[in-house]
């Protein structure tokens, strides 16, 4: 069997980013309790001082040529058994909703199970049209679903969950269900009810990893929007997954998020993972032709490379193509970061790192700067001290 453990080095996070003029907010001084744990969970090898990937896309084992340090869906015990024994697997499931074969059952025995609309109508998952969302202020719904989760962990024999759209489909602005009955939620009622859902399903599973991934905590937009409540509430969790980092799936291939979003989101990624919680970060891209699909490649990775500070951090680029996760790119051996990033006068955003440098330009303008010291490329070739960087463009430098 061959087993390929990521490099590790134990060395301190890098310090976080100098405040700028999109700063992020601070941690909460005063964290929500997390009920105990009564067996320690089994963690994913540390990503300190390699780039760490994970996956929610594999379909088997063989499929997939490159390495995972975590893996969701029932391929991953595949991939586990066969490629690497340190792996961690997840299940994957939405945090709220019902299966759709499930309605007439629902209606007819449980009907208090359902979220509806003010004119008492069922509301249906954004995700999944045809899924029912549920009550999850309802005691009875929470410890279903809680169940639900254990059982979907226990019997698929995995180490944790990925708990999906959390709390997403209750706050959307002008559309159900934001209104149940005649009464609208309000904020705080929100997030009791997601808080509350949270706190049984972290009761009902204590030893296994719990990661959440919705509204609040989606990209640096979201989170800026909520960010108390965010960092409350995931101290429920044991970890978060920014599942729309520097782009939405649903977005053009060729749009890019300005200058200030992108570092909404680099400085979101920094405060998410100082504490060495599991942080799981995702930048999908469909249908997009080879050459810009390989720019959102280095563009993506490095920009994760930049913000990332904890030990137990792990970046996927979704392209629609396994062998993405071969790319040199995606296994630079960069090393530890060894302070945090900066902004040069050019424009452009550096970071080093142990055995690297890494290089950002998020402005849609070509950009210049001068590098110190002795620089080659992934494929190995000398570079020059002087840098030109086409428009979103990103650079992973080793050390010669």
């Amino acid at each position: 069997m061959n087993i390929l453990p990521s490099p590790v080095a134990y060395v301190t996070a890098a310090p976080l980013p100098e405040p700028t003029a999109t700063p992020t907010l601070e941690p909460l001084p005063t964290a929500t309790a997390v009920p105990p744990t009564v067996v320690p969970k089994r963690l994913p090898q540390e990503s300190t001082a390699t780039i760490g990937l994970w996956s929610d896309t594999i379909q088997s084992a063989q499929s997939f040529p490159g390495f995972l340090d975590l893996a969701a869906g029932n391929a991953a015990r595949d991939y586990q058994r066969e490629r690497n024994q340190l792996l961690v697997t997840l299940t994957e499931q939405q945090a709220n909703a019902a299966p759709a074969d499930q309605l007439a059952d629902l209606q007819a025995n449980k009907p208090d199970w359902l979220l509806y609309d003010r004119n008492k109508r069922v509301v249906f998952s954004s995700a999944d049209k045809q899924a029912p969302l549920l009550d999850i202020r309802n005691d009875a719904v929470r410890n279903q679903l809680a169940e639900d989760v254990a059982r979907a962990i226990g019997e698929g024999g995995f180490e944790g969950i990925v708990l999906n759209d959390v709390g997403v489909d209750l706050i959307r602005p002008t559309a159900a269900p934001v209104y149940t009955g005649t009464q609208a939620f309000t904020e705080q009622q929100r997030r009791s009810a997601v808080e509350g859902l949270l706190r049984t399903i972290r009761a009902r599973i204590p030893d296994k990893l719990m990661i959440i991934g919705g509204y609040a905590w989606k990209d640096g937009t979201a989170f800026a929007a909520r960010s108390d409540e965010a960092q409350t509430l995931a101290t429920l969790a044991d970890g978060i997954h920014i599942e729309e980092f520097l782009r939405s799936p649903i977005s053009k291939t060729t749009e890019f998020k300005s200058e200030a979003n992108w570092k909404r989101d680099v400085d979101y990624l920094s405060i998410a993972s100082q504490d060495n919680k599991v942080v799981l970060i995702t930048t999908r891209l469909r249908d997009a032709p080879e050459e810009l699909a390989r720019q959102w490649l280095s563009y993506a990775t490095a920009s994760y490379l930049l913000g990332k500070n904890g030990a137990y951090t792990y970046f996927q680029f979704d392209g629609g193509d396994p062998a993405y996760s071969n790319d040199p790119i995606l296994n630079a051996p960069i090393g530890a970061p060894i302070e945090a990033y900066t902004k040069l006068s050019s424009g452009i955003y550096q970071r080093p790192f142990s055995k690297g440098l890494v290089l950002v330009n998020p402005t849609g303008e070509q950009k210049k700067t001068t590098i110190e010291g002795s620089y080659k490329s992934l494929q190995g070739n000398p570079v020059d001290t002087n840098i030109t960087m086409s428009p979103r463009t990103g650079i992973i430098l080793l050390k010669q």
